[in-house]
């Protein structure tokens, strides 16, 4: 059966169910449909496509993932209008689509390849060599498409003043980029993998300097804490290292997007780790566990309003809008902020500390007054960190979009932007 079959079969069973009233069922459906259509094609043209043709606002929503295009379906949205609206855009979209080119669909093959490397059980440096020679064989068909040259073209010049870096400089930053965005997505998932069959040790392939000094930070501040990073290198098993140096029973919390990482507790450490999902569970949890004084949470805040109310910030000497929910949760939980950040180092992945932030709001100061405050200390911090090593931060294609956003209300007008450019 070809993709065009399968995709026309699925959307045939997602009308029958949007009939029958069963809506979840009929957007999972017209959600499977979309996928294998955008799978076939390279994430430019995709962006090109949704200007002409925007993405339905309502129940969904697009992410570029290291493995592909991905929907993420809101549980508080699912009603027969949604699920209409999406039926008839999903029915429509082949017909917007330019034919595919040999390049294009040479690219996307070669693409599909990477992703299945990623989350295979293959060891580091047998997914290091081919990722490498995949990308070696993408890179000129990239720059032979022209959607995908003029994105990234639009990018260079964007990034170049940000990073005080000529052209040719932020060209090659961004080949290296193309690579560690899918080499530490593998990090991550071996990570995820071997906590979740109880294989893997407490420190799994990090260097950790200042080890000792957060144990000592933490004996001095036993109560609750928020750890926050940003996505730079294999920051969930720098989480899971973090978090195993506390003593047994305590509770660690973790924001994130998707829910492919395990909810089990690491091997050994006496840890009961609940996985909160954005946009999903209560932020209440959360703060009722910080507030016990027995909770360790861990967030990432180098995001914007797709996960939450944002401030203003100045980023690279430009306005930004970053989302102030790490900020607010500390305040609210009554928790100091501990910020680290993870990364690659001439071939060995590294934690690196700073020093405790204390969440309290300063007299006479407003709440919103101190998360703003709060949230661009962060804000310096990430910027220093990834000046450092900016091919290894997830979204530094889409800084010169970040600095230069005005403030507005939160929707979902990222969408067509594809969450996490490529």
């Amino acid at each position: 059966m070809s993709a065009w079959t399968t995709t026309a079969s699925l959307l045939v069973e997602a009308g029958v169910s949007h009939r029958d009233g069963n809506y979840a069922a009929a957007l999972s459906l017209t959600c499977m449909a979309l996928e294998q259509t955008l799978a076939r094609r390279e994430s430019s043209a995709v962006r090109a496509l949704l200007r002409e043709y925007p993405w339905p606002a309502v129940a969904t929503r697009l992410l570029h993932t290291e493995v592909g295009l991905r929907i993420a379906v809101s549980p508080h949205d699912l009603c027969g209008a949604a699920s209409k609206l999406l039926l008839d855009f999903a029915s429509g979209m082949p017909a917007w689509f330019a034919r595919r080119t040999l390049v294009e669909a040479v690219y996307v093959c070669l693409q599909r390849m990477a992703a299945d490397c990623l989350e295979s059980t293959l060891g580091p440096r047998q997914q290091h060599w081919i990722l490498r020679c995949l990308h070696s064989l993408r890179a000129p068909l990239h720059a032979r498409l022209p959607s995908a040259a003029a994105h990234r073209d639009a990018v260079i010049q964007g990034l170049s003043p940000l990073l005080h870096e000529p052209q040719a400089a932020v060209r090659r930053l961004l080949r290296q980029h193309d690579f560690y965005f899918e080499f530490n997505y593998a990090k991550r998932f071996q990570h995820d993998t071997a906590y979740a069959s109880g294989s893997a040790s407490t420190q799994p392939g990090f260097v950790w300097p200042d080890r000792d000094a957060y144990a000592a930070l933490v004996r001095r501040h036993p109560g609750s804490r928020v750890l926050v990073t940003i996505h730079m290198g294999g920051f969930e098993g720098a989480f899971r290292c973090l978090a195993a140096q506390v003593e047994n029973g305590r509770k660690v919390f973790t924001l994130q997007r998707e829910s492919r990482s395990p909810t089990t507790a690491a091997p050994g450490a006496g840890l009961h780790l609940r996985v909160l999902r954005h946009g999903v569970d209560a932020p209440l949890e959360a703060v009722a566990g910080l507030r016990r004084g027995d909770c360790s949470l861990g967030v990432l805040f180098d995001l914007g309003d797709d996960f939450g109310a944002t401030t203003e910030v100045l980023f690279f000497g430009r306005k930004a809008l970053l989302v102030k929910g790490p900020a607010l949760l500390a305040i609210a939980g009554r928790a100091p902020i501990i910020p680290f950040v993870t990364w690659e180092n001439a071939g060995v992945d590294v934690i690196e500390m700073e020093d405790l932030i204390d969440a309290r709001v300063l007299q006479g100061e407003s709440v919103a007054t101190a998360a703003a405050r709060i949230t661009q200390r962060l804000a310096l911090l990430a910027e220093r960190w990834i000046r450092r090593a900016p091919e290894q931060w997830k979204y530094l294609p889409s800084l010169p979009a970040c600095c230069h956003r005005s403030p507005g209300p939160p929707s979902s007008a990222a969408v067509p932007a594809l969450g996490i450019p490529a």
